[in-house]
């Protein structure tokens, strides 16, 4: 099993995560999360995630068709705890994926509506830092073009740093 693409501490970067380094990960990841304060912002409890699930991704949601992914944790790093609240504010972002402001539009905002659950990794998986810096620098233009300003609930300073497990 390979994920591809997770930013980890142990490689230092970007890459290829192979099977054999995964109970390290998820060892790490456990005690990073279990000692780590909660997020500003993000509804309280969070990270603690012992009430999520995993749920499919609805067909009905457009934001995340071909995300890479069938399953999400509910609920979400957007503090949704029901399927129809998900759906609903995700549709609202969905004009944005339009604009083509930057290419891993989808990717950053389905990993905050949609977060991957993954059978090996009982927390969710944030997006880095760096992730969101970079959607934000080419789709905040566009968004205040139309009077939408970068929300707050997206400060990019809430998200871990690339030295971290994080959706790069």
């Amino acid at each position: 099993m390979v994920w591809q693409g997770l930013s980890t501490p142990a490689g230092g970067g970007r890459g290829d995560v192979s099977w054999p380094v995964v109970p390290l990960l998820l060892a790490a990841l456990l005690l990073a999360v279990h000692s780590a304060p909660e997020i500003p912002g993000f509804p309280p409890g969070f990270p603690d995630f012992g009430r999520s699930q995993c749920k499919p991704i609805p067909h009905t949601m457009a934001l995340c068709h071909g995300v890479g992914y069938s399953q999400m944790r509910l609920p979400n790093l957007l503090g949704h705890d029901s399927m129809k609240e998900v759906v609903q504010q995700a549709a609202s972002w969905v004009p944005l994926l339009g604009k083509h402001c930057h290419a891993d539009t989808r990717k950053f905002l389905c990993s905050l509506f949609a977060p991957v659950c993954l059978s090996e990794v009982h927390e969710a998986i944030r997006p880095c830092r760096s992730l969101c810096r970079d959607v934000r620098d080419g789709c905040a233009p566009v968004m205040l073009a139309f009077g939408f300003p970068w929300p707050d609930m997206l400060d990019c300073g809430r998200f871990p740093t690339d030295n971290d497990l994080c959706i790069p």
